[in-house]
């Protein structure tokens, strides 16, 4: 046992009696602070290998080196562990400078990607090429672009492939920094990745002002294509580009009329000058004096009118000018105007309520002389836009319009739904009766039928199924078609789509419980559009469709009150009360 410390030790301070001589410890604590041992490092290298290294967070562990003067030497724990074998003992020689062979394989991917995706034919192709050299690094700004349009040639890909998500997420810190954004957004749009457009817009707008006059109709055509409307950018566009309009070309002066038309911004003022530039370049190029290449052709022509068209622009001297243009070409058998132009510009006439008599009769004329020339649709688009204006008592008409109508008939295995769509339209206009072309609207219900697995694409459903209700109500797998495809147009349907589909299906035989329910749906969700005319006549064939008593009053309680007087075109309550009261007093005078 140790000997007793003496009395007065006892007294002193602790922090005194800590520096005297421990009883056992040579040298007191002081000394305890010190490393004592062999300098062969036996004792480091055994606690190594019985308790392992100690880890400490945030720091990395060279086995190598011992961790001097980042820790407390009293808890000091081995972490040096001695080499076992030769080569681990010789001095480590950095090699800074690589041989010629390495360096060049270093750098070959500046090469190899840009050939892997000039290769590649696919989306996945393209996309696997720059996972491949992914890594690679630094990647400039046409790295991207040149996989961005790669992407674009071979067709696109899906938006949400983990692959293209990858290259936008690189970009997408960098848009402040590219220089060509215009390009950019149109590859985004192109892709539709809208949200990394979104994002890109935000330096596009600030760098408007420093843009040519093709980009700033690069910049339009993008959100064009990706129908996203920014009022504000595309009437910065339309104020930047007014005054360089002599310098774009005919393609761009297409494509901005184009951007506007798709993304529902109604720039008349814009639009106006876009019509007079096209105007004064078809007047040089007339009278010789324009600068060769400036001048649109007439397909351009008819391209500029659809797109007025589609936001209500009616310019009667520009419509006049493509119906003297077409007049003139036809008349002269010059190339120009060809089948889907002149039905483009005839519809774009008719939609905008613009009576061009001369250009519908040319149009006949040459559709009468050359009708082996035209397509099914162009000729179905032509005669829904020509017929209810030419007169009907005109046998030379007439005799056109079965020369179309056969032909539709004879290629009607060419027929979109679209185009089924338009030619049941013209077939509504010029037959009323179905005795004009006999068995034309079975040749239609075929083609409709054998369409019944397209799932994408629109057309005018409700039209449709209101003109084969009143030829063939009992044909059930056509209505089981058209309900079929009803679902898709219901984010479409305005009020009088509403009120013509449950119309037509009311009158036929078909019924489906499911369209009863989804029309209900969709109608309350618009139910502040509906008149009170077409809200009466919507909820009444509800009632004909088998409609529950319970979704009747809760149709007739949230809508607006009956109207008190009837309209022409209502198949409502109070149409049908009006019919019933004036056959009461005939009955009486009976």
């Amino acid at each position: 046992s140790f000997p007793r410390q003496p009395a007065e030790q006892s007294q002193l301070p602790p922090a005194l009696l800590g520096r005297l001589p421990q009883p056992g410890i040579a040298g007191g604590a002081l000394l305890q602070q010190v490393r004592h041992g062999p300098m062969d490092g036996r004792p480091g290298r055994l606690q190594h290998f019985r308790f392992g290294p100690a880890k400490r967070k945030g720091s990395y562990y060279y086995r190598f080196h011992k961790l001097v003067g980042k820790a407390n030497w009293r808890k000091y724990t081995e972490r040096y562990i001695a080499p076992r074998s030769l080569e681990n003992r010789q001095r480590w020689i950095p090699t800074p400078y690589a041989t010629f062979s390495q360096g060049r394989h270093a750098f070959s991917w500046h090469w190899r990607l840009p050939k892997g995706l000039a290769e590649a034919t696919t989306a996945d192709e393209v996309l696997e090429v720059w996972i491949q050299f992914r890594h690679k690094l630094p990647k400039r700004t046409f790295h991207y672009f040149k996989v961005l349009k790669r992407l674009v040639d071979v067709g696109g890909c899906e938006r949400t492939d983990w692959r293209l998500r990858f290259i936008t997420s690189r970009l997408h810190n960098i848009h402040r920094k590219v220089l060509n954004l215009p390009r950019l957004v149109k590859y985004y749009a192109e892709l539709r990745v809208t949200d990394e457009l979104e994002h890109a817009s935000r330096f596009l707008r600030k760098m408007l002002p420093k843009y040519s006059s093709h980009q700033l109709a690069l910049a339009a055509h993008a959100f064009g294509i990706a129908k996203l409307q920014d009022k504000h950018m595309m009437s910065e566009i339309a104020r930047l580009i007014e005054p360089q309009l002599s310098e774009v070309t005919p393609v761009e002066l297409v494509r901005l009329a184009q951007a506007y038309a798709d993304t529902e911004i109604c720039h008349y003022t814009f639009l106006a000058q876009l019509s007079a530039q096209a105007q004064v370049r078809v007047q040089q190029a007339s009278a010789g004096e324009g600068i060769p290449g400036s001048c649109p052709s007439f397909v351009q022509l008819t391209e500029l009118a659809e797109a007025f068209a589609q936001l209500k622009f009616q310019d009667y001297s520009f419509f006049e000018m493509c119906a003297l243009q077409a007049e003139s070409l036809l008349s002269q058998g010059l190339p120009g105007p060809t089948p889907p132009a002149l039905a483009k510009l005839c519809s774009a006439c008719s939609r905008l309520k613009i009576h061009e008599i001369r250009l519908f009769e040319s149009v006949l004329a040459h559709v009468a002389d050359h009708w082996y020339d035209y397509p099914a649709t162009s000729l179905a688009e032509i005669g829904l836009a020509v017929a209810p204006v030419m007169p009907t008592d005109d046998e030379s008409v007439l005799d056109v319009y079965r020369r179309m109508i056969a032909q539709i008939r004879q290629d009607k295995d060419t027929l979109s739904l679209r185009g089924v769509g338009i030619a049941a339209r013209f077939m509504a206009e010029v037959d009323h009766k179905g005795q004009f072309v006999p068995g034309f609207s079975q040749a239609l219900v075929r083609r409709l039928i054998e369409l019944k697995d397209e799932s994408k694409e629109c057309y005018d459903i409700a039209r449709v199924a209101e003109i084969f209700s009143r030829r063939c109500p009992q044909d059930r797998p056509l209505f089981s078609t058209l309900c079929r495809h009803l679902h898709r147009h219901l984010g479409y349907f305005e009020p009088v789509d509403f009120v013509r589909f449950t119309r037509g299906l009311a009158a036929a035989e078909y019924r489906d419980d499911r369209v009863v329910h989804a029309l209900s749906k969709w109608a309350q969700k618009r139910l502040r559009e509906f008149s009170p005319h077409d809200w009466d006549s919507f909820v009444t064939s509800m009632t004909k469709l088998g409609a529950t008593d319970v979704r009747q009053a809760q149709l007739r309680e949230m809508g607006p009150p009956p109207p008190t007087e009837p309209a022409t075109f209502s198949g409502g309550q109070v149409a049908l009360a009006a019919a019933a009261a004036q056959q009461k007093p005939a009955e009486v005078q009976a």
